[in-house]
């Protein structure tokens, strides 16, 4: 047998052997450069990074909320902030290496779960004292055919009226290079999508103004959330924001 035979028969044996969570701790502490995903923060998006940091300080919330933890990238930005972190992760091996990253960020509370199932239990749990305060959501746990996201929505809605949530990989309609979700007919990440959510509750959609060619990393498109009669005034100041009504979005799409 070859040395070559022998290290593959190697790395099969420990897969055998190994949780994939633990072999995403290996993969951080063998390769933690690789927790630089997609170039950074927000998808490497600079123009994204003084977005959220333009929500923090206009409504300085008493914590965050992330789904879609990956190899906590975004995260560690969150956790700058200095206020509690929740964000919950369903791939194991991603929740392995962002738990070996994170391990020293006290402020973070990481899980391994489906995100809706984590949503359910903050909510009625650590995060019920903060029920009527202002929460930051930041939703990224969209990337395969089991999509959450409308009903992540509608959890935090109806337990945090008062929250903000900018989610991820969402249409910007009036700027076409941003890059945004499709995964396959009624799971367009587009204002259609989130249309019942807003209507129900009564929100206010905000696109960033930043214009795609001046923001760097993937370029990745996202939409921000909130009751117009909450918050509408603070996130409409954010030069960083512009306010859209749904049905002047779903105009441009039909």
């Amino acid at each position: 047998m070859s040395l070559a035979d022998m290290k593959t028969g190697l790395r099969r044996l420990t897969r055998r052997l190994l949780s994939e969570k633990a072999l995403g701790a290996i993969d951080y502490y063998r390769n933690p450069q690789h927790g630089a995903a997609w170039g950074g923060p927000f998808n490497g998006q600079s123009g994204r990074q003084r977005l959220f940091s333009g929500i923090m300080a206009s409504v300085d919330p008493p914590a965050l909320v992330e789904t879609g933890t990956y190899l906590g990238t975004t995260t560690e930005f969150l956790a700058g902030f200095g206020k509690p972190v929740f964000t919950v992760e369903g791939d194991p091996r991603a929740y392995g290496f962002a738990k070996a990253r994170l391990r020293k960020q006290r402020n973070v509370t990481l899980v391994h779960d489906d995100s809706r199932a984590a949503l359910r239990r903050w909510c009625d749990g650590s995060l019920r004292s903060f029920a009527d305060a202002t929460l930051v959501f930041y939703l990224d746990a969209h990337w395969n055919e089991d999509l959450p996201l409308a009903d992540e929505l509608d959890i935090i809605f109806s337990h945090c009226p008062a929250a903000i949530v900018m989610i991820d990989d969402f249409q910007v309609p009036f700027d076409a290079g941003y890059a945004y979700d499709d995964y396959g007919p009624g799971k367009v990440l587009i204002a259609n999508y989130i249309a019942p959510p807003v209507a129900k509750y009564e929100l206010q959609a905000f696109y960033p103004t930043t214009p795609s060619v001046a923001e760097s990393g993937l370029r990745r498109g996202c939409v921000v959330l909130t009751k117009g009669r909450i918050h509408g005034v603070a996130l409409a100041s954010i030069p960083l924001l512009r306010v859209i009504g749904t049905s002047d979005v779903a105009s441009t799409q039909s």
